[in-house]
């Protein structure tokens, strides 16, 4: 029993080692791997952090927690939301599973000879997708709006959707349209749950708002769950 579990072990590791060789070997020659995604996705996040952390300074407002950068759950959870939002804790696996998906397909893209029909274009729109990301919290959570967060999300869709198309059309790679299909689906949820809280909330920001009143089967948690806040 013993030289067969041994036997198991010895097999296992070697077939990990032969799946290592495999993923080292075809990273050799690409000038962007796997270590420069997770370098921009570190950058990212440092950018997200401090743009969201001026704005707050800005306003007046102390960060009890490192999270509060990303996303303010207090004041999440202080907002008439549809049944359609997503409950505060789904973001942050959410957002990471979205992010390193498309990353793999960003690096993806940047390995392509540069005359790779399509390239230029799909890596300028997740620039500006990209972009959008970074801005999201400071304009959302730091300035109290949710009519910036509906924008972003609006665009941020439109931006996937590009990107997707060009995937598709242009570079002709499955696999670069399929590395953007979480983000797609999410940012589907996000828009319709943003554009119900842009309606039923004011928007500390512009100063405007609400829009209508909510609609009781739509409402999260119904109205007594908001304790009858206007």
């Amino acid at each position: 029993m013993a030289l067969a579990l041994n036997r198991e072990s010895r097999k296992a590791e070697a077939d990990w080692r032969a799946l290592a060789g495999r993923f080292f070997s075809r990273e050799e020659g690409r000038p962007w791997r796997w270590y420069h995604g997770l370098l921009f996705y570190v950058l990212v996040q440092g950018l997200t952090f401090a743009l969201s952390g001026l704005v707050n300074r800005w306003q007046g407002r102390r960060i009890s927690s490192p999270g509060q950068l990303l996303g303010d759950v207090a004041y999440f959870e202080e907002l008439k939301q549809s049944i359609f939002a997503p409950p505060a804790w789904v973001f942050g696996p959410a957002w990471t599973i979205n992010n390193l998906s498309v990353i793999w397909g960003l690096l993806r893209v940047l390995n392509k000879p540069a005359s790779s029909p399509g390239r230029g274009t799909y890596l300028a729109l997740q620039a500006a997708s990209w972009l959008d990301y970074v801005i999201f919290s400071a304009a959302y959570f730091g300035l109290r709006s949710p009519l910036n967060a509906l924008v972003l999300t609006l665009l941020m869709l439109g931006l996937t959707v590009a990107s997707g198309l060009v995937a598709l059309l242009r570079l002709r790679d499955s696999l670069v349209a399929l590395s953007l299909a979480t983000l797609f689906l999410w940012l589907l949820l996000a828009s319709t749950a943003a554009v119900f809280q842009a309606l039923w909330n004011r928007d500390a920001f512009y100063g405007l708002g609400p829009f209508a009143e909510p609609s009781p089967r739509l409402l999260k948690g119904g109205l007594a769950g908001r304790g009858g806040k206007d």
